[in-house]
């Protein structure tokens, strides 16, 4: 497919969530011009009148556009599920750090009472059921999540794209200094205690707060 048309149709379905009707149809215009396309190049036309032609000749792209946008009922349907995922990891986060403190919890009882290796056994435990719960509950909300869904939320996320210049040097910035923090953090934590089989936790919750920060920066450019 000739590049330029590839481009085009990229172009004019940018801002259109990734339905499947809206894939189709992206897929149908773009096989379409390029066989208009095809067709003026073996009458004789350059590559420039070609294309001209083509695009020229395609019809009312926006009317075709409007059929495809998701209604009502799929934006409310689309939301809840984002609601409930949204739920579930702020769940699944609790649970990581309850089974990091309930670690540090046991470890420490384990010392008082002169059983700190069955302290913490039951601690390393207490942890793995804790995280298991946790990534239960994450996989299962993506998994259970209809694939059209995950895409018309993918296409409202737009997560640096979408940001103004302005806004995204910032958001570049106050990224480069949490994570530098964030592995400051992670270095010393597992050097003093030298869990290094847990603290790979910090990782995990520190990626979910970062989506936080991209989700304030999205919100600031709606209300803008």
């Amino acid at each position: 497919m000739n590049s330029k048309i590839r481009n085009y149709v990229d172009v004019i379905f940018k801002d259109v969530p990734r339905t499947k009707k809206a894939i189709e149809l992206k897929e149908e215009i773009a096989s379409n011009l390029n066989e208009r396309f095809e067709d003026y190049l073996k009458e004789g036309k350059s590559e420039t009148e070609s294309y001209g032609l083509a695009v020229a000749n395609m019809g009312d792209v926006d009317e075709m556009i409007r059929e495809v946008m998701p209604n009502e009922d799929f934006v409310i349907e689309a939301n809840s599920y984002r609601k409930r995922n949204a739920k579930n990891t702020a769940i699944g986060v609790c649970l990581y750090i309850l089974g990091a403190a309930a670690l540090i919890l046991f470890s420490v009882i384990g010392e008082e009472v002169g059983m700190e290796d069955v302290g913490g056994a039951v601690g390393v435990i207490t942890l793995l059921i804790f995280a298991a719960i946790a990534t239960a509950m994450i996989v299962y909300s993506y998994m259970s999540t209809p694939k059209e869904y995950k895409d018309y939320e993918d296409s409202q996320e737009r997560e640096i794209k979408s940001m103004k210049p302005k806004d995204r040097k910032v958001f570049e910035a106050i990224s480069s200094i949490y994570w530098l923090i964030i592995t400051a953090i992670y270095l010393l934590i597992s050097f003093v205690t030298h869990a290094w089989g847990i603290t790979w936790i910090i990782w995990v919750i520190s990626g979910i707060f970062h989506q936080i920060i991209v989700v304030i920066f999205q919100l600031k450019g709606t209300n803008e």
